[in-house]
């Protein structure tokens, strides 16, 4: 037995898996628990609650050099919003809780909240309540949303199947590279530019494309690409219990991340590790393909899901490799993620 193990060894999924053996996964009244984007707690027969929390540390998650008070408001809620996107559900209520240094003025404050408040209203969430306290350094942020969503049609990351196809919505690796631009100290009024570091500081949330998905009962499985696309397929893969081929030239890639010269990184490599796109990856049965195009939400076939566990990646030239998870890991990184990595 391996005593006074390092929390690194196990890294940040490993200790939610620790943590999820200890306690009651699920019950009759919270079918959905653990392991997911958020839980399901069953209010009524026919409708589910869906909660979810997330917490940003100063100097891990983000950098007050590098971020506006607003940004960091309306992303803190994005992020939250945008797990209650991947299990196909409607946000309603928002709590938040600070821990606030001295360094920092009311009227900061009062910026942070007008940015959480401008992302939370989008989508018809309100802020109903929280905490606040006094921190000796840093800024910590902690935000809880609550949704809504029909118990039959909550989506989560264990329902793909082979055969399935995986599609993501938008573009893949723009805030990573808005992220690089913002650390490297551009402040260029060039559009493209701005648009990277405008999909960093303030990412729009799919909620309505998620709420589309889970109407229509096209996904079979779903999750919120935050921590890059290698990761988060490769968590929907595990609960799923499958396999997953990506075909390279199918990611999807905005104009300005493959128009801007000088960064440090090719865009698929963005895409893959960088994280916090918030974007949708899910899988439907590949003979509803029509259907999903029917939609009318902006989303790409990227590969197919397979009864063979592990992840491949196929390569322009129709080369198959391993792809491994090289997305962020809070514990096994050794550093921050978001506006401070």
């Amino acid at each position: 037995m391996i005593m006074n193990m390092k929390i690194s060894d196990l890294g940040e999924f490993g200790l939610i898996d620790r943590i999820g053996r200890t306690a009651v996964r699920s019950t009759k009244r919270a079918p959905i628990g653990i392991g997911d984007d958020a839980a399901a707690l069953l209010l009524s027969p026919s409708a589910a609650l869906l909660a979810t929390t997330d917490m940003l540390i100063e100097g891990v998650h983000f950098d007050l050099k590098t971020t506006d008070l607003y940004s960091l408001g309306w992303k803190a809620a994005a992020a939250n919003l945008s797990d209650i996107a991947a299990m196909g559900g409607m946000p309603r209520f928002c709590l938040t809780a600070l821990g606030i240094p001295s360094s920092l003025t009311v009227e900061q404050i009062d910026e942070f909240y007008l940015g959480l408040s401008d992302c939370i209203r989008k989508q018809r969430t309100v802020l109903v309540g929280g905490d606040t306290c006094a921190s000796r350094k840093d800024f910590v942020i902690s935000v809880t949303v609550l949704g809504e969503a029909d118990r039959k049609r909550v989506i989560t990351r264990a329902g793909a199947r082979p055969g399935d196809l995986i599609y993501v919505t938008g573009t893949l690796g723009d805030s990573a590279a808005g992220l690089e631009l913002l650390k490297a100290g551009v402040r260029s009024r060039k559009p493209g530019v701005r648009r990277l570091i405008e999909r960093h500081l303030r990412p729009t949330p799919r909620v309505a494309e998620g709420r589309k998905l889970a109407l229509s009962g096209l996904a079979s499985a779903m999750i919120d690409v935050s921590d890059g696309l290698s990761s988060d397929l490769g968590h929907l893969c595990v609960q799923s219990r499958a396999g997953a081929e990506v075909y390279a030239d199918r990611i999807p890639f905005s104009n300005e991340l493959t128009s801007i010269k000088g960064l440090e990184q090719q865009p698929f490599e963005y895409a893959l590790s960088g994280g916090e796109d918030y974007e949708l990856l899910f899988t439907s049965p590949v003979e509803r393909e029509r259907e999903v195009m029917s939609l009318r939400i902006r989303a790409t076939v990227i590969g197919a899901v397979t009864r063979r566990m592990g992840m491949r990646m196929v390569t322009e030239k129709g080369e198959i490799r391993p792809m491994a998870p090289a997305g962020y890991d809070h514990f096994r990184s050794g550093r921050g993620r978001g506006s401070s990595r």
